[in-house]
């Protein structure tokens, strides 16, 4: 995924999962999006290895994977 293809939502995900990792509820918290929403778009960067799954539901950044903003 390229920076023209990141939604806004996904930049928040990536700058809460900068600061450290956590789980879709925490980030639904912190953006003001939906938890449902968030799980969405995670799903999305899983898939173009933007953020990885730890287990229990909780994610981080790879941040050599980022597009530049």
């Amino acid at each position: 995924m390229d920076a023209d293809n990141m939604r806004d939502a996904d930049w928040a995900i990536v700058d809460v999962l900068r600061e450290g990792r956590a789980n879709a509820p925490l980030i639904a918290e912190e953006t003001g999006y939906s938890s449902q929403y968030i799980r969405e778009r995670l799903g999305r960067l899983k898939q173009d290895n933007i953020v990885k799954p730890l287990g229990h539901g909780i994610y981080e950044v790879v941040p050599e994977e980022l597009p530049d903003e």
